[in-house]
């Protein structure tokens, strides 16, 4: 029996794996998305709460923000709609409630777009936030929708659990397990982003490891 391969599901597949992969140079290794205030408040200090702590976000920021904005940005540069991009990428930027939030969505965002148009990559702006930015390139690529949300919420997952591995600190076998156990929540919060219109639910803990870390004395994150 001969097994026929799909050519264009895996050049597809190949370059979702290009643009989550930690090698890319956006600089997403720089940030922990509040978890170090988290771990110095005592709010995360082992493998249960850092697995409450990366699923309660991905639930209620990332699954209510970030993946209903890459499904409306991919939707609206699919038909070649500039303004629509423009006005969600600008929504995307004022959910992010703290200065350093701001910071890493637009730094990174300039990172990707640099990259972008090194790469030949066609953009409906020079430059954008991250999310947007991230949605844009997985159309130009013809990477379906499901796994553009898909990858990028275990592209932050696991950055959350790399960061808590060197924080908390954990061991790698037990950062490998929590990334297990949050599969079938990465596959929810993907799906669910597909009909989520109410854009901007908060964690009002997260906003507040976030904006207290602007200030910590001593990080290794800037986030």
């Amino acid at each position: 029996m001969s097994i026929v391969m799909n050519t264009d599901s895996s050049r597809q597949s190949i370059r979702l794996w290009q643009l989550i992969s930690p090698a890319l140079p956006v600089g997403a290794f720089h940030y922990s998305q509040g978890l170090e205030q988290a771990i110095n408040r005592g709010w995360v200090k082992d493998v249960g709460t850092t697995e409450s702590w990366v699923a309660g976000l991905l639930e209620r920021c990332i699954g209510s923000v970030d993946l209903p904005i890459i499904c409306k940005v991919y939707n609206s540069w699919s038909a070649g709609d500039k303004d629509g991009v423009k006005e969600l990428d600008e929504l995307c930027r004022a959910c992010r409630e703290t200065s350093e939030l701001r910071d890493e969505e637009a730094q990174m965002g300039i990172a990707l777009c640099d990259l972008a148009g090194e790469l030949g990559e066609t953009l409906p702006a020079e430059k954008m936030g991250f999310t947007a930015a991230f949605a844009v390139i997985a159309v130009n690529n013809q990477i379906s929708l499901e796994d553009a949300l898909n990858g990028y919420a275990w592209a932050w997952c696991e950055n959350q659990v790399l960061a808590a591995v060197k924080l908390v600190p954990l061991g790698h076998r037990m950062g490998q397990r929590i990334l297990r156990d949050l599969g079938p929540a990465i596959s929810d919060a993907a799906a669910n982003a597909v009909h989520c219109d109410s854009i901007g639910v908060t964690a009002p803990g997260f906003v507040i490891a976030s904006a207290s870390h602007e200030t910590q004395y001593s990080r290794i994150f800037r986030s």
